[in-house]
């Protein structure tokens, strides 16, 4: 039975298969299991996280807002903001004077990085207290200093950081899997009509399998490397994703037209579409990328089998159509495993369709490599692995 990876965006999310065998490792072997490429059972969590030595990105001279700052507005206090957002490491987008989408993604990353303000609460504005506290000494450090360039995603927080010799060249607001567990209940599970076009591999198959299949929209924490990429539109069983980059099966780190505050990917890493053009630049194949759970455990205290996504099942309920619909789920009650589920029928209805996108142009600026340092210090909780059935 072909498995298929839940991933990827409700919206512009995509889908894609690949247990592809990762090459040998380098300098961490001890934690990350070559065949797999995730974590060993019961690695050790690093003593500190807390590098030997940072830099601080400096003060400048302050300037005071006449005016709150947030979505739709413009002019040369917007501009300021722009460049101070950039100078710190995060993607505020061209520096033009225009607060639109992007500088609002940028604004909730700061609000939940330096701010600590809970995900839920941050608002994307900036008074001019905000704007007094972004103009002081800031430091945003990394929780696993490494030389080189390695990824950090926090899940509770929805941010991910590009670090570079444990500078922070790339901070953004990221959108993740839409359940909080992998367990796979009523609330977790969807169901869907897919077009199966790729074997395990994620090699193209010559004809392809129509199906509907369940899945849990869940992202792993755990330890990890990036090993495939694809430039460009990537149109999968889900739907479509921009310049995704793989590090966890079919999980990637990919564009979307949808990036909201809140988690609403099928599993993977969504972020602003115009910054998905560049960031493949910020990183290399076999970075190590590190993710924390929304359960709050360290990468490390992740089991193999407890960083494996959900993968997808077919819908028992489903009957057999020519036809297939790839633009919408519906949440069902999870298949209990020791009953047969009662029958329903399900018919798949429509046509495919296919939405024209756009692509705007590229807008975001290279952000300025200061290096700057936060670290969130969590403690690691001394708590043994729930179990999981992916």
């Amino acid at each position: 039975m072909l498995a298929i990876v839940v991933f990827a965006g409700a919206v512009s999310g995509g889908d894609e298969t690949s247990n592809a065998t990762a090459p040998d490792q380098t300098s961490i072997d001890s934690v990350i299991d070559p065949t797999a490429t995730t974590v060993l059972d019961a690695p050790t969590v690093p003593p500190t996280t807390i590098p030997a030595s940072t830099t601080t990105v400096p003060v400048v001279n302050k300037t005071t807002l006449s005016r709150n700052l947030y979505s739709g507005v413009f002019g040369d206090d917007v501009k300021a903001l722009q460049t101070r957002l950039t100078q710190l490491g995060f993607a505020p987008g061209v520096v033009d004077g225009a607060f639109g989408g992007q500088t609002q993604q940028a604004v909730w990353a700061y609000e939940k990085l330096v701010l600590k303000v809970p995900r839920a609460d941050a608002t994307g504005k900036i008074t001019n207290d905000t704007w007094q506290g972004m103009q002081d000494a800031v430091t945003i450090a990394p929780r696993r200093p490494n030389p080189g360039t390695h990824v950090e995603i926090y899940l509770p927080e929805q941010v991910a950081i590009v670090f570079t010799d444990n500078s922070p060249t790339l901070i953004i607001h990221i959108s993740s899997g839409e359940a909080l567990t992998n367990s796979r209940d009523a609330a977790n599970t969807w169901c869907q009509n897919v077009k199966i076009d790729t074997d395990d591999s994620g090699n193209a198959i010559a004809e392809a399998n129509e199906k509907r299949v369940c899945g849990v929209s869940y992202t792993p924490g755990g330890v990890f490397r990036f090993k495939r990429k694809v430039e460009g539109h990537r149109v999968g069983a889900l739907g479509g994703m921009d310049n995704p980059i793989y590090f966890n099966f079919g999980i990637a780190m990919h564009g979307a037209q949808n990036v909201p505050i809140e988690p609403a990917s099928h599993g993977c890493i969504r972020m602003h579409k115009t910054i998905s053009d560049t960031f493949q630049s910020y990183v290399h194949l076999r970075d190590v990328v590190y993710v924390w759970g929304q359960d709050g455990k360290e990468p490390e205290q992740y089991s193999k089998n407890q960083t494996l996504p959900v993968f997808d099942w077919d819908d028992p309920t489903a009957t057999t159509t020519t036809t297939i619909e790839t633009t919408t789920s519906t949440k069902v009650a999870a298949t209990p495993t020791s009953a047969k589920p009662a029958t329903t029928t399900s018919t798949a209805t429509t046509t495919a369709t296919t939405t024209a996108k756009t692509n705007p142009p590229v807008t975001t600026a290279a952000p300025v490599t200061v290096a700057v340092t936060v670290a969130p210090t969590t403690a690691p909780p001394a708590t043994s692995a729930p179990a999981t059935t992916p």
